[in-house]
């Protein structure tokens, strides 16, 4: 567990706009303490969002470069189970992409019983059928975006959500829960929407057709339908949420986004990779990367990375000790990547930059 210093917020939260939710999102955000026990020029700043009452806690990232008179976008990175906020952030170094780029991040932590009787895990690992808009930790984490959305000067066509191992599961919720909300999202060691517990934790058991949840996540979106950019992490030595997990999330989320393509008459994203590429990185990790164009053009709306011989761990990352068991620091930087797989979307457009 990490331990941090508190100090006064009142300077530096001077810059802020009101902690207020948007209308539509009851909720209020509080701001507890900021920290100096991460390292880099930026703010740290612990806080909490109350959601009917329900009081879930949360880390922000200033970076450096932020200011108040130019839209920022917003990175929402979620932990998995037996793992904080804090450790997230500092495991994942997501802080350093955010430094160099001036993306405010925001990493949600759970509720008490998240905390305490779930073993830090999101529910949508072990009861998806809560998560729905407006319900469950979907709903808080989407309170806690509206928030930081209000306080600082966020774009709101450049707002995205990812998470690792129960905080995939809860992306792929909030993917179809909140198309409206995220431009795009990051599936790191998860499953697909609606894939609880039963065959994506310990030992493949692939009772859910892909087509149905695809179906379902199409039909949670409703008037909101639109298709969903996504980069998927996956090791293919993961014993905690098996690689199949990983590879029914990609083609489930390649189904949702062909409907909402077809609503539109649109051209669908292809079942074939349309690029793939084998590299290894300097420390002599292997691994692949598939790119899935939108029909014919070069314009990648999924990617999926196979980090081979890696198991339950975040690619990439710190080579501390401390987080032997959360990141593979031999692998691919799956932070710079994800980064650069959002940064060409805006929520509204095609997921290209040029478009």
């Amino acid at each position: 567990m990490l331990i941090t210093a508190t100090m006064g917020t009142t300077a530096f939260m001077s810059e802020q706009a009101s902690a207020t939710p948007a209308a539509g999102h009851p909720g209020t955000s509080t701001a507890t303490s900021s920290t100096a026990a991460f390292p880099g020029p930026g703010k740290y700043l612990h806080q909490t969002f109350n959601d009917h009452g329900d009081i879930y806690n949360y880390s922000l990232y200033i970076p450096s470069t932020y200011r108040a008179s130019a839209a920022a976008p917003l990175v929402v990175l979620l932990h998995g189970c037996d793992t904080t906020a804090d450790q997230r952030a500092a495991s994942s170094q997501f802080d350093q992409v955010a430094e160099q780029n001036g993306v405010i991040t925001l990493y949600p932590d759970g509720d008490a019983v998240d905390r305490t009787l779930n073993k830090e895990c999101w529910r949508a690992a072990d009861f998806p059928a809560g998560e729905t808009r407006g319900h469950g930790d979907a709903g808080a984490i989407a309170g806690m975006t509206h928030a930081v959305m209000a306080a600082w000067h966020i774009d709101p066509q450049r707002v995205y959500a990812m998470g690792m191992s129960s905080g995939g599961f809860e992306t792929s919720m909030l993917g179809a829960d909140y198309p409206d909300l995220y431009a795009a999202i990051g599936v790191f060691s998860g499953a697909a929407y609606d894939r609880g517990p039963i065959g994506c934790l310990g030992t493949w058991i692939p009772a859910a057709d892909t087509t149905s949840l695809a179906r379902k996540a199409s039909a949670q979106m409703g008037p909101r339908q639109r298709d969903v950019p996504a980069i998927f992490f996956h090791g293919d030595a993961d014993k905690t949420v098996p690689y199949q997990c990983g590879r029914q999330a990609l083609e489930q989320w390649r189904q949702t986004d062909n409907s909402a393509l077809a609503a539109r008459n649109l051209e669908p994203i292809a079942p074939q990779p349309t690029e793939v590429t084998n590299a290894t990185t300097p420390s002599g990790q292997a691994y692949t990367v598939e790119d899935y164009d939108r029909g014919t053009r070069d314009c990648v709306a999924l990617q999926f990375w196979t980090v081979h011989g890696m198991g339950h761990q975040w690619s990439g990352g710190s080579s501390d000790p401390a987080y032997a068991t959360m990141t593979d620091p031999d692998g691919p930087d799956a932070s710079q990547a994800a980064w650069r797989f959002f940064d060409r979307i805006r929520m509204g457009g095609a997921p290209c930059a040029h478009d």
